[in-house]
């Protein structure tokens, strides 16, 4: 393609892969339609090594955007399953709820990141972890929130205090590093909680990687999610209400979305796999809104209306304005309480099948007779040793496959990481929809 000489410009030069993007970009589009054949016969690369250049340089203002757009649905599933007529346990409620503590504590977490070491939040391992901890602290209050449901307890307290308890703790982790930072451009890769746990001597790896304190918060966050999702199947059949199984089926993209982030992480989030960030941004976005929707038909089915919907509204807005004018009605008052959220409806303790451990979601069935404290230690365990696994496997692949490794294309590494993502996507989807024909009962072990 012919282009007119262009004036001369100041900025940065640019790598070639940019460049050629940059390219494709200036160019008429009736002017690459029409030279096409020409570009592909004397450049049948350009268009593939344009893609990738195209996605890094735009990968984070996509996740922007689609991370924003998933805040709107995750409110909306918040309203209708702590609605009254829904009555869903409010251990389960409350944990759904703090994760807008992750939510709202990743956002400075990255402008800090950004701001202090030119880094990405993913490259920041300390500020990283202890971001991403408030999550796996959100997953666990739910699990054990559906667990007190099941055992026909209501003890939403502890887990509230439990998690206000861990709230601090990661500030305090992010004000240590940030008060002993010292200089900036060796700051960024310092270990979450000084490394704790790591071994000694372990194989090399670039300063971006995830140490394993922040391993260990990623793998409990999957198995955790799972867990959850394998109560929440379990709680449709203790309080005879099937819209629960659609809750499980919502929460699936959610799933995908921590695999993602992990998969972006195991290849030591490397430029040419930028989509990643924008993939879990949008299977997050997804997600929320499947949950939403999972939600909507649990409070449909417990007789909620959109009349309801619009009596909160009234009620709320009266509520604002009543905030202002310093004078609440007993009228608005009365509404708005009906709001709020009521105490769990009993279900009955169901107790766990006889079978053998068949799945990662049957661990709550599983240990279901411990306490918490021996629950949550089992987890713990078990997230670490994935977490060992991820972290020290991988570097002692042979020098000559590495090598051989790093020669391949983008696209090469690329359908890698899309495996390491669909493949369990599809086997969890496979998991349950099986479940589903069968009832309650699953064969097999995936």
């Amino acid at each position: 393609v012919a282009l007119p000489p262009a004036r001369p410009s100041t900025r940065p030069r640019e790598s070639p892969a940019h460049a050629r993007a940059s390219a494709l970009r200036v160019v008429a589009p009736d002017m690459l339609v029409a030279a096409a054949p020409d570009l592909l016969v004397a450049t049948p690369g350009l268009l593939i090594a344009a893609a990738p250049a195209a996605l890094t340089s735009t990968a984070d203002e996509l996740a922007g955007s689609l991370f924003g757009a998933s805040l709107l649905p995750w409110l909306a599933m918040l309203y209708w399953l702590k609605h009254p007529k829904v009555a869903a346990p409010e251990g389960v409620c409350f944990g759904l709820t703090f994760l807008l503590a992750f939510v709202f504590g990743s956002i400075p977490a990255a402008i800090g990141a950004g701001a202090l070491y030119g880094a990405s939040l993913a490259d920041a391992d300390w500020l990283h972890g202890a971001a991403e901890s408030l999550l796996a602290a959100t997953n666990c209050v739910v699990v054990l929130g559906f667990r007190d449901a099941l055992a026909g307890r209501d003890d939403a307290g502890r887990l509230r205090f439990a998690a206000a308890a861990w709230t601090g703790f990661a500030l305090v982790s992010c004000g240590a590093v940030l008060a002993t930072a010292g200089d900036l451009s060796t700051a960024a890769h310092v270990p979450w909680l000084g490394g704790v746990g790591g071994l000694p001597s372990g194989p090399a790896e670039p300063a971006n990687a995830l140490s394993i304190p922040t391993w260990i918060i990623h793998t409990s966050s999957l198995v955790e999610w799972l867990v959850a999702m394998g109560l929440a199947w379990r709680y449709a059949e203790a309080s005879g209400r099937p819209e629960w199984r659609g809750v499980t089926w919502g929460m699936l993209p959610l799933h995908t979305s921590g695999i993602v982030a992990c998969c972006y992480h195991l290849f030591y989030n490397a430029p040419e796999l930028a989509w990643c960030v924008a993939l879990q941004a949008g299977c997050t976005c997804l997600g929320n809104t499947t949950l939403a929707y999972a939600c909507w038909r649990l409070a449909a089915a417990s007789g909620w209306t959109w009349g309801d919907g619009r009596a909160d509204a009234e009620a709320a807005w009266a509520a604002v304005r009543a905030s202002f004018d310093d004078t609440v009605s007993d009228d608005a008052s009365s509404a708005v309480q009906t709001a709020s959220p009521k105490a769990v409806a009993a279900v009955a303790a169901v107790p766990a099948p006889a079978s053998a451990l068949l799945g990662w979601e049957d661990l709550g069935d599983a240990w279901a007779a411990d306490g918490d404290a021996a629950f949550l230690a089992k987890l713990l365990a078990l997230s670490a040793t994935l977490a060992y696994a991820v972290k020290y496997a991988p570097p002692l692949i042979p020098g000559g496959v590495v090598d051989a490794w790093a020669t391949q294309s983008d696209v090469t590494h690329s359908a890698a990481a899309a495996a390491v993502i669909v493949v369990p996507t599809l086997l969890n989807c496979a998991k349950w929809a099986q479940r589903s024909r069968e009832g309650a009962a699953f064969v097999g072990d995936i």
